[in-house]
């Protein structure tokens, strides 16, 4: 064999003793099903170790509903919200706080324009979207939901304003408490 190359043929065969047996290693279809078995249990620890979701696409049967999705995901969406938590209000917020005490002691220009001294006692706060929207079918189970509570007397139509302002995320002073919404 120059060069490890192998020549096929009959000069080349294996010798062995009168007993002695040689075998081809090969493998089969039971080996290759390991092999994909063990990548796919792989891929499910690298999607959970970074929060990941772990279900196959090629599984689900129907288009799912935002609150669904949001299920489906729930590890990830919960990484990402600590991430906001990290980011928004523990960084951006802060800097944003920053650059308004500054612009009473330093020139802070913006595009060209030199802002004025800002009110550093303003609050400020992030509005994140919602992960997913939602669908007409999680739309019409939330007015279905809260029908349902206005008739029995669990809410009353006051109490209900700030319920439909965070399902929306309208501020609730957008909703006249004396307008009838359901």
């Amino acid at each position: 064999m120059p060069d490890g190359e192998i020549i096929k043929g009959a000069g080349n065969a294996l010798v062995v003793s009168e007993k002695g047996d040689a075998r081809l290693l090969e493998i089969g279809g039971s080996a290759s099903s390991a092999v994909i078995e063990y990548v796919r249990t792989l891929r499910e620890f690298a999607l959970e170790s970074i929060h990941g979701n772990r279900a196959s696409p090629e599984r689900l049967a129907a288009a799912q509903s935002g609150r669904a999705l949001e299920w489906l995901n729930q590890g990830l969406i919960a990484l990402a919200d600590n991430l906001r938590t990290s980011y928004g209000e523990r960084g951006l917020l802060d800097l944003a706080r920053l650059i308004l005490r500054a612009t009473h002691s330093f020139r802070i220009m913006v595009l060209g324009k030199e802002l004025p001294p800002l009110d550093s006692s303003t609050f400020l706060h992030l509005i994140w979207p919602r992960w997913y929207p939602l669908t007409a079918d999680d739309r019409q189970k939330d007015v279905q939901s809260l029908t349902a509570l206005i008739e029995t007397g669990c809410l009353t139509k006051t109490e209900l304003h700030p319920v439909i302002a965070s399902l929306y995320d309208l501020p609730n002073s957008q909703i006249d408490a004396e307008q009838s919404i359901i």
